[in-house]
C-alpha cells in the first residue's frame, strides 16, 4: 500500500511541466540532484533572500563572495519595496564562479540569478549566471522529468 501511494505521488508529480520560471515559482532557489539554480526577479522578498542563503549554506559548498540589493521604498511601510538593483558575485568552489549586476525598471519581469550543473557526462554549460529569463534550460526541466520517471518505475519492480 505505502508503494502504491508513494508511485501515485511521483506520477503526479512528473506530470507536471516545468519552464525556466515555473522551476522558481514557488521558491527562488531549486536543489534537486546534481543541479543548483538561484533566481532574483523584482519581487523576491528578504524572506526568500535568506532562504536562498540559508539552503545553499547547508546543501551546497557554493557562496555568494558578495550580493547586494537595493529596494524601492515601499508606498506602505508594513511591505517590503521592490528591488531596483541586484548584485552578486558567486563561487561554486571548483573553478566555477562568476558576477553579475542588474538594474530592474518598473515592469521588468526578468529573473537574474545562477545555475550549476554537476553532471559529469554534461553536454550543456556547466555553470551560468546572468538573465535566467532568456536562457534555455530544457535539460534541466528534462533531468527533472526523466528522475522522476526512473524514481517511479523502480517503485514499480
Amino acid at each position: 500500500m505505502k508503494k502504491f501511494i508513494l508511485l501515485l505521488g511521483l506520477i503526479s508529480l512528473s506530470f507536471v511541466s516545468f519552464s525556466q520560471t515555473e522551476i522558481l515559482k514557488d521558491s527562488p532557489i531549486y536543489i534537486e540532484g546534481d543541479v543548483v539554480m538561484v533566481g532574483v526577479n523584482a519581487k523576491t522578498t528578504d524572506d526568500e533572500l535568506l532562504e536562498i542563503r540559508t539552503k545553499l549554506l547547508k546543501f551546497t559548498t557554493i557562496r555568494f563572495t558578495e550580493f547586494d540589493v537595493i529596494r524601492a521604498n515601499p508606498t506602505n511601510k508594513k511591505e517590503e519595496g521592490d528591488i531596483q538593483f541586484i548584485s552578486m558575485e558567486v563561487d561554486c568552489r571548483d573553478g566555477y564562479s562568476g558576477k553579475i549586476s542588474h538594474s530592474f525598471e518598473q515592469g521588468d519581469t526578468s529573473t537574474f540569478g545562477f545555475y550549476r550543473d554537476y553532471s559529469k557526462n554534461t553536454y550543456n554549460k556547466a555553470f551560468f549566471i546572468g538573465n535566467l529569463s532568456n536562457e534555455k534550460l530544457d535539460f534541466i526541466i528534462e533531468k527533472a522529468q526523466k528522475k522522476d520517471t526512473q524514481t517511479s518505475t523502480n517503485e514499480v519492480e
